[in-house]
């Protein structure tokens, strides 16, 4: 195994250092703008979050990429990457959307901090999501059968 590039490297380090500070930058909107007595919560909300990623959505996106996988000695890898990519984007917004969905759900002192129908948005993300999905595979699909039925004319023809 080779190492990476300079270039690649240099990369890295530039991402690594640049995670660090919106690291900082959130660790000190915190420490300022919010209550010490809530710091927990927040905590055990994020803490919540990686296990909530880790146990739930990693193994489905794990399973699902794998059932694709499967179909993919019959499917080109285009369409696999991009089911595999709704799939990483819905897990993203659920895990956004489920505190607001869980405060509405338990409710809140004041009802002009939870104003939208966060389940009810979600559910259209995840439709939209799907319909978007199932487009660009449609005309992947399209593009696929149309290169292949030219390449036969061209044997044909030859």
């Amino acid at each position: 195994m080779t190492s990476p590039s300079r270039g690649i490297r240099v990369a890295r380090a530039g991402l690594i250092g640049l995670g660090a500070l919106l690291l900082g930058v959130a660790g000190g909107a915190l420490v300022a703008g919010v209550p010490a007595g809530q710091w927990g919560a927040i905590l055990l909300w994020l803490a919540g979050a990686v296990v909530l990623h880790d146990a739930v959505f990693a193994p489905l996106v794990l399973v699902g990429t794998r059932l694709l996988r499967r179909v993919g000695a019959r499917v080109s890898w285009a369409p696999i990457a991009v089911v595999q990519v709704a799939m990483v984007i819905g897990a993203a917004l659920t895990l956004v959307a489920f505190p607001g969905i869980q405060a509405q759900r338990i409710g809140a002192r004041n009802p002009s901090v939870l104003v939208f129908p966060y389940a009810l948005h979600l559910a259209l993300a995840w439709a939209a999501i799907g319909v978007l999905t199932a487009a660009v595979v449609l005309v992947l699909a399209v593009r696929r059968r149309r290169r292949a039925r030219r390449g036969l004319e061209q044997d044909r023809t030859a």
